[in-house]
């Protein structure tokens, strides 16, 4: 793995050499500082690494990779303010920025990860309010409202997902749990069976069906 990732950030950063005159000095030197970063990372050099995204930042600071990894590593050094104020500044990126609303979900994923379920929800909800028809940040707002209690805006966010792309096993799985959340369990079943039908190897939907069940059992039994 870590050869696979040296080789990739040194053939980003051979091909930016390359094509050094087909772009501006700002943009290109930042991508090349962003890969770099990358280079420098897999190396082990933090320190090093961290001085790159910070002149990919200087030389643009609208530079989405650069300002998703520079945040990501400001949460993980335990500095949150720093890393919020940088992964919410993507917001404020023009809707027309490459890959923007993929950046963003990579944000809210990386937050999730690190279980800061608050701040993801709050990312999450800015993002479907700038880009309302992106599943993916539907489902965002499910996960990250589940975690924090709050069952019916995951119901809601979860639906929608589900509508926005009803072929996408992960959205109906996870609607499927959120029904289990809202102890709606006969829905849920129902939810999470298709899930499996779906995509037979989706073990996190078997096992949640598994657990559904069982508390269907629980209900059927205590009303006898």
């Amino acid at each position: 793995m870590l050869q696979c990732l040296l080789a990739f950030a040194e053939g980003s950063r051979m091909k930016l050499m390359r094509s050094r005159d087909s772009r501006t000095e700002g943009p290109f030197w930042a991508e090349a500082a962003h890969a770099d970063s990358i280079f420098r990372s897999a190396l082990g050099d933090q320190a090093a690494s961290r001085a790159a995204l910070r002149e990919a930042l200087k030389l643009k600071p609208d530079y989405a990779p650069a300002i998703l990894s520079m945040g990501s590593v400001e949460y993980q050094r335990k500095r949150r303010a720093a890393g919020k104020r940088l992964l919410f500044s993507l917001l404020s990126l023009p809707e027309d920025t490459e890959d923007l609303a993929m950046i963003i979900d990579k944000a809210g994923a990386f937050l999730i990860d690190i279980e800061e379920y608050f701040d993801g929800l709050e990312l999450f909800r800015a993002a479907s309010l700038k880009f309302p028809d992106v599943a993916a940040f539907q489902q965002g707002i499910g996960c990250c409202a589940g975690h924090e209690g709050f069952i019916e805006e995951a119901l809601t966010a979860s639906r929608r997902a589900v509508e926005l792309d009803p072929d996408d096993p992960a959205y109906v799985s996870d609607l499927g749990w959120t029904l289990v959340l809202a102890e709606r369990y006969q829905e849920a079943e129902a939810t999470l069976l298709r899930a499996t039908t779906m995509n037979s190897s989706n073990r996190l939907a078997q096992t949640n069906l598994e657990y559904c069940r069982e508390k269907i059992a629980e209900r059927l039994k205590a009303l006898k």
